[in-house]
């Protein structure tokens, strides 16, 4: 007996152990991204209808598990609500802190049904917010499940409203979210200005009261007729000027279709109009049907979507006709040509974002198309692009059409770059890299290879003609800078010296984890790796056995 006792335990105890954990449990647990679960009993519809939805945080996340049995649910958007892929908007039963974007009630889920890379949306939404333009909604890439089924990648992001985490206006004073509207009409109140014939809804506050809208008119007025006065000082009291210009460069750059149409939006705060935040950017970047947008994809000209300007439109044209608007948005875009080339290539910033993004994300957006069976080369909609045939050559499209955008942009702005290195420097470029430089190289000997005017620029401070060039300095002229690579020199003093063997040892004993352009420096030999044999090289050249600019 009690044998047979023992052999019940052990039975009883490796029949625990074996137990299948159910596919719920194993659904729910921790992955690369959170996951949402929405469950309904009725059919989702673009009426909102209960639903319980349950936020579970990526691994090793800090979020609790978020689960609110009497949210509700309905489908979003206007063209994007017809695709195949539903994008929702949710609503939890009280305000609530999601992921740490901040206490809301209200929350969107956007599916870019119509947008291959799925990461058209973010970029605009990182680069906006780098930039520093307010207000820019938060996002996180989340799995969204519906009774248990994968729906796909999603971005769940901030709603555009008034908020203390979102658009900071009081809506009970005389603060306002517009948002350009030419057609639809669904409760909201709408309304055209007088001089330039915009038509706008109201966002915030949902309903105005009339003191409210009678004030509106007349500050819209009064803008209006200062945009028309020719007096630029007049202008910026009813405009925030850097803000206009920012969102401009934004709406500019991604060339996004519904500028004229829907989704562009301005806010009053403190009594200035102020551009965005930004929305709605997955039929952006050259996403969008030649047959359905042919003036955006120039068709019957040059076939070239990034060329033309697309968004001289709303307010932008007026103010684009002052000299000093057009003259501060130029400088501007000046500034923000390193980031601007980030996102397409490496520069001084680190990798390119396209590629960054892409590998952080790959897990999902694989699952995005395996398991939740979207098909990489359907079209899904009339407005989208005849998509390529494979997941990457649709990001190398969004690439490439990205540079081409920036490359037109500068042309049109007659912005010059640095363009030519002469004086047999010996100093080439490799994408916005300098390469081929010495160690104890002179300032004024390195710069006179250059056209005139450019300067170097170490950590925000000029070097001076006697000082050394050193590795991660920025040779700058009207725009993008581009990043010197003195092989060798980590420690980016100009001089590879015993500094720098210490420290390319240190990397290969992996106590040192290098940025993106010690990397480049202490790879000597060019073979994709740090190892041993770099560091013995820059020993060898420190102590003299070899010259590593020869």
């Amino acid at each position: 007996m009690k044998k047979i006792a023992i052999l019940l335990c052990l039975i009883m105890f490796f029949g625990v152990l074996a137990m299948p954990v159910s596919a719920s449990d194993e659904l729910k647990a921790p992955s690369d991204v959170p996951k949402v679960f929405i469950t309904t009993t009725n059919s989702l519809s673009r009426d909102y209808i209960d639903c319980t939805v349950e936020i579970v945080d990526e691994k090793g996340g800090t979020h609790e598990v978020i689960y609110d049995s009497k949210s509700k649910v309905k489908i979003r958007g206007n063209s994007t609500s017809s695709g195949e892929k539903k994008p929702f908007n949710i609503k939890f039963s009280s305000k609530t802190d999601v992921l740490g974007m901040g206490k809301n009630k209200k929350w969107c889920l956007l599916a870019n049904c119509y947008e291959k890379t799925l990461i058209r949306n973010q970029t605009v939404f990182d680069f906006a917010d780098g930039i520093g333009l307010d207000y820019t909604p938060s996002y996180r890439v989340v799995d969204v499940y519906h009774n248990n089924r994968l729906l796909g990648t999603y971005l769940l992001t901030d709603a555009v409203e008034a908020s203390e985490s979102r658009v900071d206006i009081d809506t009970d004073g005389y603060e306002f979210i517009l948002e350009r509207d030419a057609r639809t009409d669904e409760g909201t109140v709408y309304f055209t200005t007088d001089h330039y014939d915009i038509r706008f809804g109201i966002n915030e506050p949902e309903e105005p009261t009339t003191a409210q809208y009678d004030w509106l008119m007349t500050f819209l007025k009064k803008a209006e007729y200062a945009l028309k006065s020719k007096d630029y000082n007049e202008v910026q009291k009813y405009f925030d000027i850097e803000s206009m210009i920012d969102f401009y460069i934004v709406l500019e750059l991604f060339k996004n279709v519904d500028i004229n149409t829907g989704s562009t939006r301005f806010y009053i705060k403190d009594g200035k109009i102020y551009g965005g935040p930004c929305w709605d950017f997955d039929l952006s970047s050259g996403n969008c049907s030649s047959s359905y947008y042919t003036t955006y994809n120039n068709v019957g000209g040059s076939g070239k979507s990034w060329e033309g300007l697309w968004c001289n439109t709303l307010w932008f044209r007026p103010l684009l006709q002052y000299s000093e608007f057009k003259s501060a948005l130029v400088e501007r875009y000046g500034d923000l040509q390193d980031e601007i080339i980030n996102l397409y290539t490496d520069n001084g910033l680190g990798r390119n974002y396209i590629d960054a993004t892409v590998d952080k994300y790959s897990a999902t957006i694989n699952r995005n198309y395996t398991d939740a069976g979207w098909i990489i080369p359907k079209v899904y909609s009339d407005l989208e692009r005849i998509p390529d045939s494979t997941y990457q050559a649709n990001v190398e499209y969004f690439r490439n059409w990205l540079k081409n955008r920036n490359e037109w942009l500068l042309k049109q702005w007659n912005m010059e770059g640095i363009n030519n290195i002469g004086n047999g420097s010996g100093v080439t470029k490799e994408g916005y890299f300098l390469t081929g430089v010495g160690e104890k190289i002179k300032t004024s000997e390195f710069l006179s290879g250059f056209k005139s005017g450019a300067s170097l620029v170490y950590e925000n401070n000029v070097i001076s003609g006697n000082e050394y060039v050193r590795t991660g300095s920025a040779v700058t002229l009207g725009g993008a800078s581009y990043y010197v690579l003195i092989r060798g020199d980590i420690s980016s003093n100009g001089i590879v010296d015993k500094y720098d063997y210490i420290m390319v040892k240190r990397i290969c004993l992996n106590t040192y984890k290098p940025d993106h352009i010690d990397s480049k420096v202490s790879d000597i030999n060019e073979d994709d790796k740090i190892n041993a044999f770099d560091y013995i090289l820059v020993k060898r050249h420190v102590l003299g056995t070899i010259d590593l600019f020869k």
